[in-house]
């Protein structure tokens, strides 16, 4: 699997459209300012699912190289030792 840096990858989530997670939960991605602090939250995702609500937080000291396969990213969240897989979606022009 391929790396950018965390500068990298948060440029194509300001640019996305929306964002899968996991391959199950559409969502657009709630962007923070990048600080340089390991405990800053520079992602946040939130939804509901029938009734339950979910919640991920992703901060910059565990994702400053993230890797790439396809159009994935791939996030470790605060407190899980898997990465969150999160798809890029973005706009095509139809003709």
């Amino acid at each position: 699997m391929k790396t950018i840096t965390l500068k990298e990858a948060f440029r194509i989530l300001e640019d996305a459209s929306a964002v899968i997670i996991n391959d199950d939960v559409v969502l657009y991605p709630s962007l923070d300012m990048i600080e340089g602090s390991d405990e800053n939250e520079f992602l946040f995702f939130r939804w509901d699912d029938g009734g339950l609500e979910y919640a991920l937080k992703f901060c910059e000291g565990d994702n400053q190289e993230v890797e790439v396969a396809g159009s994935s990213l791939f996030f470790y969240a605060v407190g899980d030792i898997y990465r969150t897989e999160v798809t890029i979606l973005t706009k095509k022009e139809l003709e």
